[in-house]
């Protein structure tokens, strides 16, 4: 695979995956672009990868925390979100499989769209009513888990959507985001094993190159705490609305590309 198509899917990974803009979509559509198939697996598995290491290196202290002090409520809701995330995607395996062709694609960005457009709208009226807004209790963790979910559809973002929930049932914006970005490391694991136990090795491994595999992976880490830091700070400010219809036009894009 060329160097620069490497890079690219590096900076759009690492960028889409804590953007509410869904990053698996991203890749579905550059890897019809590019029309990259037998590798594009293992390339995924890298760029995944890479993107786990960030948000474990960025939320460090309080997965050392959870480490030392299993016991506690915070453990037990990612522990239920992971549960009830895994059951979802097991049940409807075969669905979220054949998804992935691209021919659903359009229709995910379309309903990402739709949960910002809505994310946009209940805080605005939140914050006009002087809302108080809840920490993160189990009711929420089994909810954030469903549409977790659900945004294991491409096109479907899982940032976006977890924090359009947990913003819809009264969680702080600022808690609402470090959950979905804690309760993802997990479902980030999951899948990486899912991919690599259904590899085709004897397909991919005389196409790749393990130099670019690596140079996109080291790209995919350093914009993926890029996108980490930028949402964290601008959770407070940021108007959804822009993001969704950014959604709408890739959207009207992918209808014509796929």
């Amino acid at each position: 695979m060329d160097v620069i198509i490497i890079i690219i899917l590096g900076i759009v990974q690492g960028l889409t995956e804590f953007l509410p803009v869904s990053s698996s979509g991203h890749l579905v559509l550059l890897e019809n672009i590019f029309n990259i198939e037998n590798s594009s697996l293992f390339i995924n598995v890298v760029l995944h990868f890479a993107t786990l290491l960030a948000v474990v290196i960025y939320y460090r202290k309080q997965i050392w925390q959870l480490i030392k002090h299993p016991i506690q409520p915070l453990a037990l809701y990612l522990i239920i979100s992971t549960i009830i995330t895994c059951s979802i995607v097991l049940l409807f395996a075969d669905f979220f499989e054949s998804s992935f062709s691209g021919v659903l694609l359009a229709w995910g960005f379309f309903l990402s769209a739709l949960f910002l457009f809505a994310t946009e709208y209940i805080s605005r009226r939140y914050e006009e009513q002087k809302y108080n807004y809840s920490k993160v209790n189990i009711k929420h963790s089994i909810f954030l888990g469903i549409f977790q979910g659900l945004a294991i559809l491409p096109g479907v973002s899982r940032s976006g959507t977890t924090l359009c929930a947990g913003i819809v049932m009264g969680i702080n914006k600022k808690d609402a985001l470090d959950y979905s970005f804690l309760m993802s490391i997990p479902i980030i694991i999951a899948s990486l094993v899912y991919e690599l136990i259904k590899a085709d090795y004897s397909a991919i491994l005389t196409e790749i190159n393990v130099f670019n595999l690596i140079l996109g992976g080291v790209v995919a880490f350093v914009f993926a705490i890029l996108g980490i830091k930028v949402m964290l700070k601008v959770v407070e400010k940021i108007q959804y609305k822009w993001f969704a219809l950014y959604l709408l036009i890739l959207g009207i894009i992918t209808i014509f590309v796929i």
